[in-house]
């Protein structure tokens, strides 16, 4: 079974709380009509912890990010699955 990514350019906005006790920061984008977007990094290409660390910066300094992703319907809304950045 072979699986295609999709690659998009996009400048990713985090919100970050603490949640019992432990820090937790939250992933999204707008993209086009304006839709957004859940991100979740996923384990592929590069390390959970990096893809994060990747699109937390990015959204702290206001930088766009090409990233490598699938996208999937959830009950929280649509969400990007990204395997690479």
């Amino acid at each position: 079974m072979q699986v295609q990514f999709n690659t998009r350019i996009i400048l990713p906005s985090v919100y970050r709380s603490e949640k019992d006790g432990k820090p937790k920061a939250y992933l999204s984008t707008t993209v086009f009509s304006p839709q957004k977007y859940n991100l979740t990094p996923t384990a592929g290409v590069m390390p959970v912890e990096q893809i994060q660390a990747v699109l937390e910066q990015c959204a702290d300094n206001a930088q766009e990010v090409e990233i490598q992703f699938v996208e999937q319907q959830t009950k929280f809304g649509t969400q990007m699955q990204i395997f690479q950045c």
